[in-house]
């Protein structure tokens, strides 16, 4: 059979005028609410780190669960301006971390950080505490270490404290996270070696990834194929899941086991950087909601299709804390008193991953409970 150059003209333009219609009657009718671009809003290139908040900078994060109004200082961080000699009266805490410590989902007076600093004030009177909190969303234990080795031992801080996030082992073994390249130490010979650095920028990624970037952020018909075939290959595969929610699974896989040397030696190398700049340091293990609350846990493994006898809620924590006491890091692990206070009140948004205030609040207690004069 022939087709004429009008009939395949005519079935092109049938074919994008469908897919159109598709998209207007999804936009109007059931549209899939459509993820908020922080990096976007706050985020800008760094040779070294992969992004960095931009200073002086200042918006509003708003989604249907919060709105907040996030504002940066001259030297990158949240929170109002400082200066980076430290008076020899004041307490200082250095803060790293990725979006749960930035904290950008709730106001800035309701943030972990300043009710721990404001927790301690109460408890120790005749001490002066300053919080300086460099958390940045994105950031894994890699990023956080450059961060410091760059800048954040200049405050002189009397001690660091690290938030550690259960995607951390994962992607400090990788070059690339959602927000863009990043760096990335490998192990050569139990030494770390950096890699990847300067990091590649945006602008590098060919021009197919940035269309379909594009298209998986403005178009509703294109995200609904995506999540069909994502559904499809779960489905398919049976215990398909992203790998940075493998560090549930059990036995550990060799990439994961990978990752995890790579973080050991990480910790290490901060421990070892923060004693040299006078700085104690303190590890607080970020619980995830479906450690917490056993219907999160239990959709988790539905949404996936996984065996519960393989994926274990607690591994991470327990690796963590394996992993500190064998290098004499003193860690703090919270989760068995937020599935208390979980069992009275909600600590985390429904559809954001990410503490809400009494969330916070809980945070920022158990750490001022922790420090001890």
């Amino acid at each position: 059979m022939k087709f004429s150059k009008a009939n395949i003209a005519l079935f092109f333009c049938s074919t994008l005028a469908a897919l159109l219609l598709g998209e207007l009657v999804f936009q109007k009718i059931a549209p899939l609410e459509k993820g908020f671009n922080h990096h976007q809003l706050y985020c800008e290139y760094d040779s070294l780190l992969g992004w960095r908040k931009i200073p002086n900078n200042r918006g509003l994060h708003k989604t249907a669960e919060y709105e907040v109004l996030e504002e940066i200082n001259s030297m990158g961080i949240r929170g109002e301006e400082m200066q980076m000699e430290k008076d020899s009266a004041t307490f200082r805490i250095l803060v790293l971390g990725d979006s749960f410590a930035e904290g950008y989902t709730v106001a800035f007076d309701e943030l972990f950080s300043e009710i721990m600093r404001d927790s301690l004030a109460k408890k120790y009177p005749g001490i002066r505490f300053e919080v300086i909190n460099a958390g940045t969303g994105g950031y894994s234990t890699d990023q956080e270490l450059l961060w410091f080795e760059s800048q954040g031992a200049r405050f002189q801080p009397d001690l660091t404290l690290l938030l550690f996030c259960t995607n951390d082992p994962w992607y400090n073994a990788q070059s690339r996270y959602w927000r863009g390249f990043k760096p990335r130490f490998i192990l050569e010979k139990d030494s770390l070696v950096l890699t990847n650095v300067p990091v590649p920028t945006l602008a590098s990624r060919s021009l197919l990834g940035k269309v379909k970037d594009w298209l998986l952020l403005h178009s509703q018909l294109v995200r609904r194929v995506k999540n069909a075939k994502d559904n499809l290959k779960y489905a398919a595969d049976g215990q398909a899941v992203p790998d940075e929610w493998k560090i549930y699974q059990t036995p550990t896989s060799p990439q994961m086991e990978e990752a995890w040397q790579v973080t050991a030696a990480l910790l290490q190398r901060l421990a070892q950087k923060t004693k040299a700049a006078g700085s104690g340091l303190l590890v607080f293990y970020i619980p995830e909601k479906i450690e917490v609350y056993e219907a999160d846990w239990q959709n988790f493994l539905a949404e996936y299709s996984l065996d519960e006898q393989f994926f274990d809620k607690a591994e991470p924590r327990r690796r963590l804390g394996f992993t500190c006491d064998s290098l004499g890091i003193y860690w703090l692990d919270p989760a068995e008193k937020f599935t208390e206070e979980g069992r009275r009140e909600r600590l985390y948004f429904e559809k954001d991953w990410h503490w809400n205030a009494l969330g916070n609040r809980l945070v920022g207690q158990l750490l001022a409970d922790s420090i001890q004069f």
